[in-house]
């Protein structure tokens, strides 16, 4: 063999040996460089998507791991089960129980892509800052499982996992309290979660039905705060604390109440005007024998005074005695001297007979079988006006001192 045949030999082995032994010299991860159409693999030095680093190799400690995640940072496909995720197997594939955003396949949960139950939002991933939040939530709109404690929320630890103190619905574990989803003392609905307009208020108030905490100011409510809790200012029968009002519980004669159980509600004995139910008595709210009007409270200067007389109009109850009255004393009840008829207890015309009455129909109007002066009509008595054959006198009226007797004799 000549010489330049044994160099070109030699070149040709040396070749061949130093080839040989790079190859012996690849990192695992290395051979993806060699392999038919260069397919893109962690250790190729090319960050590839599901990729957090890549330097080239399949060297830990080096500030990127085997797997191309970075060191000492808590993310998904670090092989470390971080806050949010549900698995994490140490890669960025899917198909082996854990996808590449670190869910749990084939179970409904936070950051697989799909929208479930108890979801605002699922992008696919467990990151913040893009719109949907690590726990699917919409960022930007205070809502239960944000993390940030919202009105009407009881708590809120980010998640929507139940038996870990705070509910996916934002309410404490083991508190009967508004929003558990059971309907508790004082709770007139509870449908378990913290969303007004689907029939049952945060407050958990039937909506629409005009009820004491609803939030909404109705008829017979002095406050309503949109709570059952007493101390802020309104009570939880919706009365302003503090001051003596029908609804606090108290009976209050001086305002004219006659009963106080402490809410709003008829029905139960005591109407939400703090009357009686059933006595027909003024301020009910019921047009009564001896009431002009009744408009339910007791308040004048509405048309209506406090005593259910109609205002402006020289009637009984109104406290001026006017002709054909014996008595005014501005109410409508008996027993105190002067009757709701405005006569004086005792005497014709107070609804009671009385000797020497031959009826009292409790008016002073002729026509009606009784007269003004409580004798009969068409038959010749004492009392009539006419002075009848045995009687002194006859001056109309069943009064004495007014030189006319009750029985038609003259006095003195």
């Amino acid at each position: 063999m000549t010489f330049s045949s044994r160099l070109t030999s030699n070149l040709f082995l040396s070749t061949l040996l130093a080839f040989a032994i790079g190859a012996c010299d690849q990192q695992p991860g290395d051979l993806g460089q060699m392999t038919d159409g260069d397919e893109a693999q962690c250790g190729d030095a090319i960050v590839q998507p599901g990729e957090q680093c890549d330097d080239g190799n399949a060297v830990d400690g080096d500030g990127c791991t085997a797997n191309c995640t970075l060191e000492n940072q808590p993310a998904c496909g670090d092989g470390i089960l971080q806050p949010g995720e549900q698995c994490d197997d140490g890669n960025a594939q899917a198909g082996d129980g854990c996808t590449a955003n670190c869910t749990l396949e084939n179970q409904p949960a936070c950051g697989d892509g799909l929208l479930h139950d108890g979801e605002q939002c699922d992008d696919g991933n467990a990151i913040d800052g893009d719109g949907c939040t690590a726990n699917c939530t919409l960022e930007g709109q205070p809502a239960c499982g944000d993390g940030l404690l919202q009105p009407g929320e009881q708590c809120d630890d980010g998640n929507a996992v139940d038996g870990d103190g705070c509910t996916a619905n934002c309410t404490l574990d083991d508190q009967p309290l508004c929003g558990d989803g059971v309907v508790h003392p004082l709770e007139q609905c509870d449908d378990g979660n913290a969303v007004d307009g689907d029939g049952c208020t945060t407050t958990c108030m039937l909506k629409g039905q005009g009820v004491c905490g609803d939030g909404i100011l109705h008829d017979g409510e002095q406050c309503d705060d949109g709570n059952a809790v007493d101390g802020d200012g309104c009570t939880a029968n919706c009365t302003l604390e503090g001051q003596p009002t029908c609804g606090d519980g108290v009976v209050q004669p001086e305002n004219g109440e006659q009963c106080d159980d402490g809410n709003a509600v008829d029905g139960d004995g005591c109407t939400t005007t703090c009357m009686l139910e059933g006595l027909g008595a003024c301020g009910d709210g019921i047009l009564h024998d001896g009431e002009q009007c009744d408009d339910g409270n007791f308040q004048d200067g509405d048309g209506c005074t406090a005593n259910c007389t109609l205002e402006g109009v020289g009637l009984c109850g109104d406290g001026v005695v006017h002709p054909l009255e014996q008595c005014d004393d501005g109410n409508a009840i008996d027993g105190d001297g002067c009757t709701t008829t405005c006569m004086f207890e005792g005497a014709c015309g107070d609804g009671v007979l009385q000797p020497p009455e031959q009826c009292d129909d409790g008016n002073f109007q002729d026509g009606d079988g009784c007269t003004a002066n409580c004798t009969l009509e068409g038959q010749p008595l004492c009392g009539d006006g006419v002075v009848q054959p045995g009687e002194q006198c006859d001056d109309g009226n069943a009064q004495n001192g007014d030189g006319c007797t009750v029985t038609c004799l003259l006095e003195g």
